[in-house]
């Protein structure tokens, strides 16, 4: 599912980026997607930046953000059976879960219509997602049946999803000048490309291990 869930995201984003009329946060007279310049989250937009109406994109974006925020909490959901009970295998679970959930959320608030709540779900998702790398590394180290790479991989993922969240609250801000938007965009570009890639992986590793239990 999360292969399938992906790949949804991928063409359906691509796609929205044809029909997205135009326009970025710092210039509204771009032509089109332009992909340094324009944030995922431009294609949820019910209105693009150059003020005209963005039905297509936003229902594509909108709708392959909801899948994957489901298959990802779906995920972390069963992940937790590969792991004895304990409380830090409830909380790695649970922060996965609300990971999920907050790309829901992104895709239930479009930033020109919620701003506020698109913000506080689009924090959320990388946040809640780091607290799980972190958790799920502890537990994957203490854990004798799984390889240890996994958790290197979490950590590694960890330390991306940090970056990024530095440059995001503490890099420039990107309304200020095109540089600083293309840092901005591009970070967050990079980091969704890596964050697929690692939830890939870790749902063939993890989920191979958990049929194996059962």
């Amino acid at each position: 599912m999360p292969k399938y869930s992906i790949v949804i995201f991928v063409l359906f984003n691509l796609l929205g980026m044809l029909y997205y009329p135009g326009g970025t946060i710092g210039d509204p007279t771009t032509k089109g997607y332009l992909f340094s310049q324009n944030f995922f989250s431009d294609l949820g937009n019910s209105v693009s930046h150059s003020g005209e109406k963005n039905i297509i994109s936003f229902i594509l974006f909108n709708f392959s953000l909801s899948v994957c925020g489901l298959t990802f909490s779906m995920l972390f959901f069963s992940i937790r059976n590969v792991f004895d009970l304990s409380l830090l295998n409830f909380f790695a679970s649970l922060c996965g879960i609300l990971g999920g959930l907050s790309c829901i959320g992104v895709a239930l608030t479009p930033a020109d219509l919620f701003l506020e709540p698109h913000i506080i779900f689009a924090n959320g998702i990388f946040r809640f997602l780091f607290a799980a790398s972190v958790l799920y590394s502890i537990l994957i180290f203490k854990s004798n049946d799984l390889d240890n790479k996994y958790a290197y991989g979490f950590i590694i993922f960890g330390i991306m999803v940090l970056i990024y969240i530095l440059i995001s609250e503490l890099g420039p801000n990107p309304r200020l000048n095109p540089d600083a938007l293309t840092l901005q965009v591009v970070s967050q570009k990079v980091i969704i490309l890596w964050l697929f890639i690692s939830i890939y992986i870790y749902s063939l590793g993890l989920g191979k291990h958990l049929y194996s239990k059962s």
